[in-house]
């Protein structure tokens, strides 16, 4: 395998740092180990299908992004392996908070359906206790409301309920993972 780098190394024109850095490492042992980690923490979302991609398929984009230098690793300030687990972590994450965004952009803000003012508010209500069952907290359920009004961001959201942005943006990512694992439902009420 090693080898097989040291090819990409000159393909890719990899500064030397990088190349040295591949060579002190086991990378064998280094991708094995990355693949672990990432069954791990796809297994940890309990989604059941990932587009047809599998968790070696993170670790190699992860590898090519640095040697094509997409993710470079000259800036940062940690060893080589702490970098590639950062990055594969960065890259899990994106991939779900894109799939997640792209559900909530299909998701149609409910009160913009012809229906009366009580079946919208039934089929809010039944949104807020499927996320009250996934465990949402009130803060998130605020955020979750904010968003079926129109309101998506999170300065606008903080400022108005006169809360830190932090909050909002932990409530966000929350409630995304969240309303993730139950697009399927909410398509249904909707």
């Amino acid at each position: 395998m090693a080898n097989s780098f040291f090819i990409l190394a000159y393909y890719y024109e990899m500064p030397m740092n990088l190349i040295e850095a591949i060579q002190s490492e086991n990378m064998d042992e280094l991708i094995d180990r990355m693949n672990a980690y990432a069954i791990s923490r796809l297994k940890s979302v309990g989604v059941k299908s990932f587009n047809g991609k599998e968790p070696i398929d993170f670790v190699g984009d992860v590898i090519l992004k640095v040697m094509e230098n997409t993710r470079d690793w000259s800036k940062a300030q940690c060893s080589f392996r702490e970098f590639l687990f950062g990055c594969l972590k960065s890259e899990i994450s994106n991939f779900f908070k894109n799939k997640e965004l792209n559900f909530l952009d299909d998701l149609p803000e409910i009160a913009d359906t012809y229906l009366s003012d009580d079946k919208i508010e039934d089929k809010k209500n039944k949104i807020y206790a499927l996320l009250k069952q996934e465990g949402a907290d009130d803060t998130e359920l605020i955020v979750f409301g904010y968003w079926m009004e129109g309101v998506k961001k999170p300065s606008e959201i903080a400022g108005d309920l006169g809360i830190n942005i932090k909050e909002v943006y932990n409530s966000t990512k929350r409630i995304e993972r969240r309303l993730f694992k139950i697009q399927s439902i909410i398509k249904t009420i909707v």
